[in-house]
């Protein structure tokens, strides 16, 4: 009898292992299937910036040139060529923030690759299981633009993490996502505005920092719509930053 006992609770946690990993799995193709089709869309959005720093140079290029034809001149008021390189500030200023946003894209796109890669590698089962969790705890996080701050408390269950977060403003919700390798990937869900955002970041190897960049699921209105994140751990002895 108690060996029949024993053989129900190995079957028991066989049955349970199996359907955590094939949980895992299932998440782990989303993940893929959605980084695929991101992968899609960065890459139209890389062009479209592209076409719009070209009209922008050109601008910039133009207005430069009619500030110095007009300088030039022996008849030219100081007002207008003091308009013109007015025009030329705000088209230089345009190829600066399309320059901007080139950069954060390509970056994304690089770790967006990286992730594809990890996550195929690990649903061959060809990646190296590693057994410290240096993830699982408190984080006081940094997210730019606008230096806005938070608290990140997040658990680490094989591959898939969860967590909740409070961040200036009075924003709080949940975290979830998956840790492979070193490359986080967490999708924040507010309480009241829902999936709002995904952030990718790289776990250092001695848990020192997660460092990387965030991206918008909502457009609001004057809203940021992509940046750069950073977070460090929360000491034992140390108490949480009020967000």
């Amino acid at each position: 009898m108690r060996r029949l006992s024993l053989i129900s609770i190995v079957v028991a946690a066989a049955a349970v292992g199996a359907l955590f990993a094939d949980t895992v799995s299932d998440v782990l193709r989303a993940d893929l299937a959605r980084e695929r089709k991101r992968i899609s869309s960065d890459a139209s959005q890389l062009a479209d910036i592209g076409r719009r720093l070209e009209a922008a140079s050109a601008e910039l290029t133009t207005a430069s040139r009619a500030v110095a034809e007009l300088a030039a001149r022996a008849d030219a008021s100081p007002e207008e060529i003091s308009r013109r390189e007015d025009a030329v500030a705000t088209a230089e200023q345009e190829v600066r923030t399309l320059l901007d946003r080139r950069r954060l894209v390509v970056e994304r796109m690089i770790e967006r690759r990286r992730n594809v890669a990890l996550l195929e590698a690990e649903l061959r089962g060809k990646r190296p299981v590693s057994t410290t969790d240096l993830l699982s705890g408190r984080w006081n996080v940094s997210i730019e633009p606008g230096e806005q701050r938070g608290v990140f408390r997040v658990s680490l269950e094989g591959t898939l993490v969860s967590g909740d977060y409070s961040i200036e403003g009075g924003f709080t919700g949940s975290l979830r996502g998956t840790l492979i390798g070193d490359r986080l990937r967490l999708e924040r869900v507010d309480s009241q505005l829902g999936f709002t955002t995904i952030y990718y970041g790289r776990l250092a190897r001695d848990g020192s920092q997660i460092a990387g960049t965030w991206e918008s699921t909502t457009f609001g209105v004057g809203a940021a719509g992509a940046g750069r994140w950073r977070a460090q751990p929360v000491k034992e002895e140390e108490p949480e930053a009020s967000p």
